[in-house]
């Protein structure tokens, strides 16, 4: 009977996203991972014009295929290329990209646009002068004469604000 080979351990543990990435990268082809990575950065390019108009397609080597919806934003995006490619060389490092080609198509349904995030507020909301009637029932709820003077108090200088 033939004996197992014995791991080494000698290396100590190994991250946990390490394997998953020698999983995913054993199940799913290079080109696609490479297009996930371009399509992600596509995203983040901040150019909202492109949003709908243009999509990465396919990664093929080292080029990049990018579908245009018409003639016209090809056209635009033949004069900004250059420029295009170095954006989403820093935005896809690991996309080993090269070259973009760009093809007139179909280009598919923009997705939904993540949410906008509701603006922080920039301070306590104004108050008026005088407490509403609701402001002054509960004050005068208050058992502990020193502690109602001190919400007064501090309700005096909400109000001044």
């Amino acid at each position: 009977m033939a004996r197992r080979p014995r791991r080494s351990f000698a290396r100590g543990p190994q991250p946990l996203a390490d394997a998953v990435w020698g999983l995913v990268k054993s199940i799913v082809p290079d080109h696609l991972i490479r297009l996930v990575h371009v399509r992600a950065a596509w995203e983040r390019l901040n150019m909202p014009w492109l949003r709908g108009r243009a999509y990465p397609l396919a990664v093929v080597k080292d080029e990049v295929i990018v579908v245009v919806e018409d003639s016209q934003y090809h056209h635009e995006l033949m004069y900004s290329r250059d420029e295009l490619l170095h954006k989403l060389q820093q935005l896809a490092p690991d996309a080993r990209l090269g070259r973009l080609r760009f093809r007139l198509g179909v280009v598919p349904p923009a997705g939904p646009r993540p949410a906008a995030l509701p603006a922080p507020p920039s301070g306590p909301p104004p108050m008026s002068a005088e407490p509403s009637d609701g402001t002054s029932r509960a004050l005068a709820d208050v058992v502990d004469p020193e502690l109602r003077q001190a919400i007064a108090g501090a309700r005096v200088l909400l109000g001044r604000a």
